[in-house]
């Protein structure tokens, strides 16, 4: 991976395309959400470049400062978004009518900076951080400018980061990622699969069983998967029930 500019224009892009669209919006935002919760470093940096296209100092000092921190971030951290270039490369393919092919020149400001394995000479690096400085240091905020999508993305990013500040098991970082790269027709196949094999599962448990509370239980278990349809969403909650249950 080379950049990051192109996938997070991608994005905000296909949000904002979608938002009039109350079903479509939010069909794009829980796959969003979902590569959100797959991928810590993507969170960051979706949150990183939002924060730094909408932050404001005071000082030219303090801009400085939260900028070289921000890069240095990014830099030590580039090399993980490898892991979840095939996802994202998926949802926006399957939603290319929604993509704009806009661009952004503080993402791509932020991208020579990061991304360049090459030595870049100190006259550019100071301009691209000049630029960013600047940006920081504007105080007539736009606000026609900043639509609810771009907001969005911003507050999904960062309440990833929060709610899910710890690291998923192995096993569900391949649900997800198996979930995620999914065709519809495999989805629907699967889900069919999985259900059947949850639901003969708790039939077995329940005969077995001996204790009342436990019996309800898994009666009360077996009747909110009977009644799950098939959606991404559905389909994790089975897998991980499997896990929990084997």
């Amino acid at each position: 991976m080379n950049s990051f500019a192109n996938y997070k224009n991608n994005i905000d892009s296909i949000l904002e395309q979608s938002f009039k669209d109350s079903d479509k919006f939010k069909k794009n935002l829980s796959v969003i959400m979902g590569a959100m919760k797959y991928s810590k470093v993507l969170r960051e940096f979706f949150t990183l470049y939002n924060e730094v296209e909408l932050k404001k100092f005071q000082t030219e000092n303090e801009s400085k400062n939260y900028i070289n921190e921000c890069i240095d971030y990014l830099k030590n951290n580039k090399s993980k978004l490898n892991k979840v270039t095939k996802i994202l490369d998926k949802i926006i393919t399957e939603r290319k009518e929604l993509v704009d092919g806009r661009t952004n020149k503080l993402y791509e400001n932020l991208d020579k900076i990061v991304f360049n394995n090459n030595i870049v000479d100190l006259e550019n690096l100071n301009t691209y951080k000049k630029y960013l400085v600047e940006h920081t240091l504007n105080k007539k905020t736009q606000i026609s400018e900043i639509k609810n999508p771009k907001i969005l993305s911003h507050v999904i990013s960062k309440n990833y980061s929060k709610e899910y500040n710890e690291t998923l098991t192995e096993s569900q970082q391949n649900i997800l990622k198996n979930t995620l790269l999914m065709s519809e027709d495999t989805l629907s196949n699967e889900f069919v699969n999985v259900k059947t094999i949850a639901l003969n599962k708790l039939n077995i448990l329940l005969k077995e069983s001996t204790e009342d509370n436990l019996s309800a239980k898994l009666a009360e278990t077996k009747n909110q998967i009977n009644a799950l349809e098939v959606s991404k969403k559905s389909y994790i909650r089975v897998r991980e029930l499997l896990e929990d249950l084997n």
